[in-house]
């Protein structure tokens, strides 16, 4: 039964195809290419890390294609390089205990709306994202000394009554991060399954018998399925990320690393001692959920 094998043959095809259209719509590759307009902050979380970090706008690629973001997960380490993202709903990052709820969701979009321009100030962009992690973490983050705004910023949300921007977060192995969702995005956490098409059978002629030489059957070709070509990146050369955490501008380490300012901080207290100053205590700026 030939056109039987053929039917099973095109079955198999649509299925293959369905099947690598859903698995790459669901991976994706980040790049993180750290902070590339902030400021160092310290902050404490009660996972018992201590210290400094770069906070603001962070510059990441995804499938080669260049998006500014906000770091959603201060919990977790920036990864420089990973396939295994998915595109979700702000209220399915980051990782459980600190999901966000659909109101936290809400404020963070508030604050993208009201505060956030590519190219604002890099003490703005720091006070903006100590905001979202503040409204992340709750009791569990907190910044220590200087936030460069980020209370006044909350402070905002309780008059605002604007639109919200328009968010989709970033999921996978390393830190989550909220980005603008790109045209065309929709949510990847539950893919929608793909109808497979049932081809419809040929019908089948009776023809009268009409003795004729033997001939030679003609070898029937198969199409090859056209693949469908992947994100293309923009012209001009791919920058390579780096091989170990490498400063933004101004010397802003990481969102997630202390390892940049460590020598800063001791130079710095080794500067006070020698002039005599006492340094006084860093006092914690206000905790809100």
């Amino acid at each position: 039964m030939p056109n039987a094998g053929r039917t099973a043959q095109a079955l198999s095809v649509v299925t293959a195809l369905g099947l690598a259209a859903i698995t790459s719509a669901q991976a994706h590759l980040v790049e993180d290419f750290g902070v590339r307009r902030g400021a160092p902050a310290h902050i404490s979380l009660s996972t018992g890390f201590n210290g400094f970090v770069g906070a603001g706008i962070k510059n990441i690629h995804v499938d080669g294609v260049q998006m500014d973001a906000f770091c959603i997960d201060p919990f977790t380490m920036a990864l420089r390089s990973s396939p295994g993202y998915r595109f979700v709903p702000l209220t399915k990052a980051p990782e459980a205990p600190f999901t966000l709820s659909a109101s936290e969701a809400t404020e963070i979009s508030d604050l993208w709306a009201m505060f956030y321009n590519p190219g604002m100030k890099e003490n703005k962009a720091a006070g903006l994202q100590l905001a979202i992690w503040e409204i992340v973490g709750g009791d569990d983050f907190s910044v220590i000394g200087k936030d460069y705004g980020a209370s006044l910023m909350l402070a905002a949300l309780r008059s605002y009554s604007g639109p919200g921007a328009g968010l989709i977060a970033l999921t996978g192995p390393g830190q989550d991060y909220v980005v603008l969702t790109p045209p065309g995005q929709v949510d990847e956490s539950t893919p929608t399954p793909r109808p497979h098409s049932t081809p419809t059978p040929t019908p089948h002629s009776t023809a009268t018998p009409t003795p004729a030489a033997p001939s030679t059957p003609t070898p029937t070709s198969t199409s090859t399925p056209t693949s469908t070509p992947g994100p293309t990146r923009p012209p001009g050369p791919t920058p390579t990320p780096p091989q170990g955490p490498t400063p933004p501008p101004h010397n802003v380490p990481d969102g997630g690393s202390t390892f940049s300012l460590f020598a800063f901080a001791i130079m710095a207290l080794l500067a006070i001692n020698k002039i005599g100053y006492s340094v006084p205590a860093l006092t914690r700026v206000r905790t809100r959920r």
